[in-house]
């Protein structure tokens, strides 16, 4: 009966061990005050954004997933040409809608836009079909902190 008994307390002590204490360690500590953090991308000096080129619009999504209204493209294949409402850069003479978005995303990078890009209005027409199947690009910017 005596390795019954062992077996059975064994057992007891480990449920026991599973339970939550009584009072809780935590209570006894002194509580921190709850800092308010902003979301990690959102307090990172990087920002994405990506470059959509529809009929006539060049489009930009920014980090919030917003759709604001980029600039102006006129043309057709193999001359296109691009206004961007951000400092009222252009570029001409592009033979694709890719090469066109290469140079507006290499302009991006390189700081010609500035913080331009923030101040840009948002997109109120429909969108239409699923943007990102049309032609887009990706774009990093590193904002001054």
């Amino acid at each position: 009966m005596s390795r019954i008994g062992r077996s059975i307390a064994r057992f007891a002590n480990a449920c026991v061990k599973l339970l939550p204490p009584a009072t809780p360690a935590a209570a006894n500590t002194p509580t921190r005050p709850e800092r308010t953090r902003e979301h990690a991308a959102i307090s990172s000096p990087w920002r994405i954004y990506r470059i959509y080129a529809r009929p006539g619009h060049l489009l930009l999504r920014d980090e919030h997933g917003r759709i604001l209204d980029l600039g102006v493209m006129k043309g057709a294949e193999p001359n296109l040409t691009y206004r961007l409402f951000a400092r009222g850069l252009q570029g001409r003479g592009f033979a694709t809608r890719t090469l066109l978005l290469d140079d507006i995303a290499q302009r991006i990078e390189s700081g010609e836009v500035g913080n331009d890009l923030l101040k840009l209005p948002l997109w109120a027409q429909p969108l239409g079909a699923d943007l990102d199947r049309g032609t887009h690009t990706d774009v990093s910017m590193k904002l001054g902190r």
